[in-house]
């Protein structure tokens, strides 16, 4: 493998788990956001909720990735480096908060309700994940019927962890 190829691979890798790491926060983004009781949470109280989840989710995946490494890599690699790295690649489930802080925030002024923001939260990351699905599901190049059975199915075992999350009191 050429250097040139050896970096692009790298890059790629980069991204899949940068991707991955967005997914999975928004996996437990969704399943936050409804277990939030509009009728008797404050919208500030409903920020500080989804922040501290998301947050110590963050704090917890570079922990267990830097527990990891050291335990596969003993001290053959450079761990300042490789925390930089993992920092870069757990950012982005920090960016789940966005919308839905934002939403909140609307909603803390007045402009709508906590209702109306929680739902619209929903909505928005339950269309991303479907885009995310089809996204993934279309390189495989099938028929419609396996692909659409896929992309079922990724759906489908997503929900089925919020669902538990759910059920388990999240």
């Amino acid at each position: 493998m050429t250097k040139t190829a050896e970096h692009s691979s790298s890059r790629l890798e980069f991204m899949a788990d940068i991707l991955k790491e967005r997914i999975y926060a928004t996996f437990a983004l969704i399943a936050v956001l409804a277990t939030i009781d509009t009728d008797h949470t404050a919208s500030s109280h409903a920020a500080i909720l989804i922040s501290a989840t998301i947050a110590s989710l963050w704090a917890a995946s570079i922990v267990a990735t830097s527990m990891s490494r050291r335990i596969v890599f003993k001290n053959r690699k450079n761990h300042e480096q490789s925390l930089r790295r993992e920092l870069a690649v757990h950012a982005p489930m920090l960016f789940s908060l966005a919308f839905p802080l934002l939403m909140i925030g609307i909603s803390g002024m007045g402009a709508i309700s906590l209702l109306w923001a929680v739902n619209i939260s929903i909505a928005s990351t339950v269309f991303l994940m479907i885009g995310w699905s089809i996204r993934s599901a279309r390189p495989l190049h099938s028929r419609t019927l396996p692909l659409i059975a896929l992309i079922a199915f990724q759906i489908a075992v997503g929900f089925g962890v919020v669902v538990l999350k759910i059920a388990a009191g999240h």
